[in-house]
């Protein structure tokens, strides 16, 4: 069993220059993963990536730390719910690097320490519900998110279909 670290979990400063740089390191690594899409943020992404979510209101920004090191993402926004008339709160990214002593960040409790944390973010604003979208391959984090209560909504039907248009 993997010993599990102490983790920290705070909102991101996006005026800190060693936040900033976490942000696009650990992003970074995210995009290279063969599952998320295996290419590296352009230069210019990587140039412009702070001062865009710095104009983003509704932006909320997580980062966990073991020790002194950066360890974890998230990216939320927060959104509103019409059929609840609240506002709610979508996890865009979330993100867990990868080397613990050899063997790896991720299936230490840090996705879970993040999750908790986002929630009480959410629940501070009023927020009725939070809502994410996991790769059906993804099978672990599919395990975590329903281990800590998400649900796949209504399953009743295929109605439904995540769908995206590149401008």
């Amino acid at each position: 069993m993997k010993e599990r670290p102490e983790v920290d979990v705070r909102i991101a400063d996006l005026e800190d220059a060693g936040h900033q740089r976490a942000i696009i390191e650990l992003l970074d690594a995210y995009a290279k993963e063969p599952q998320v899409g295996g290419v590296s943020f352009s230069p210019e992404v990587r140039a412009r990536l702070i001062s865009e979510l710095q104009k983003q209101s509704a932006g909320r920004y997580f980062l966990a730390f073991y020790e002194a090191q950066a360890v974890g993402v998230a990216i939320c926004f927060l959104g509103f719910s019409t059929f609840y008339a609240q506002p709610l709160l979508n996890i865009h990214d979330l993100a867990v690097r990868d080397g613990f002593r050899g063997l790896g960040f991720r299936g230490l409790g840090i996705g879970r320490r993040m999750l908790q944390t986002i929630e009480a973010e959410a629940a501070s604003h009023g927020c009725c519900k939070v809502t994410l979208e996991v790769r059906a391959d993804n099978l672990v984090a599919r395990r975590l998110y329903e281990d800590v209560g998400f649900s796949a909504g209504d399953t009743s039907s295929s109605a439904f279909a995540f769908m995206t248009k590149t401008l």
